[in-house]
């Protein structure tokens, strides 16, 4: 009874609805929300000095990689007032930096995504239309406050 208690109690705190059964597990992304872009940029950046993080469901690139890709979306964090804010100051605190990337991949992946962009690429915020108080209030990756953070697929 208390361990039910107790992930009643996580739930709450961490935004994630106690009705997540098992089988929704593999759609629930922590707090790595996305929201699709829809543009009419094409002509994405692509850069040659990208470290690329192989550990999960797809790469993350920090910062641009070679090949041509298009971005599907944004993965965000939407915790940005009240009790919310509370919540993401105990996951900055608690949770490993790895648990967010996987996170992230995970999302991405799911989007149907080849991988994940982290960068401040001034013309892809741009692209965006996101201002640096957006990206630091929403970074899904505590380690890349000042980063947005893209689900890609590679042309």
């Amino acid at each position: 009874m208390k361990m039910i208690a107790f992930g009643l109690a996580v739930a709450l705190v961490f935004g994630l609805p106690p009705s997540v059964r098992a089988a929704d597990a593999d759609k629930a992304f922590g707090d790595a929300h996305f929201i699709a872009y829809e543009g009419s940029f094409k002509n994405w950046p692509t850069g040659d000095k990208a470290q690329v993080i192989k550990d999960y469901a797809v790469p993350i690139y920090i910062e641009l990689p070679e090949k041509k890709y298009k971005v599907l979306g944004r993965i965000y964090d939407p915790r940005r007032s009240g009790i919310g804010i509370v919540g993401r100051a105990i996951a900055e605190g608690l949770f490993a930096e790895k648990d967010r990337q996987r996170d992230c991949a995970n999302q991405a992946k799911y989007r149907e995504g080849d991988a994940v962009l982290v960068t401040k690429d001034e013309r892809i915020i741009k692209a965006l239309g996101v201002d640096a108080t957006e990206i630091e209030k929403t970074a899904p990756l505590f380690d890349h406050k000042d980063k947005v953070v893209l689900a890609i697929k590679f042309q």
